[in-house]
């Protein structure tokens, strides 16, 4: 399993991610999606 708990990011002064936590059971196919040209 994958366990992500609390994440924050920022981009100089900007907050990208504020609190973000899941989990991922194991042999889960998982897919984050963004806008278009988001990386």
């Amino acid at each position: 399993m994958l366990s992500v708990d609390n994440i924050e990011t920022f981009y100089g002064n900007i907050q990208a991610l504020k609190g973000i936590s899941f989990q991922v059971p194991m042999g889960a196919i998982v897919t984050l999606l963004g806008a278009n040209g988001a990386g």
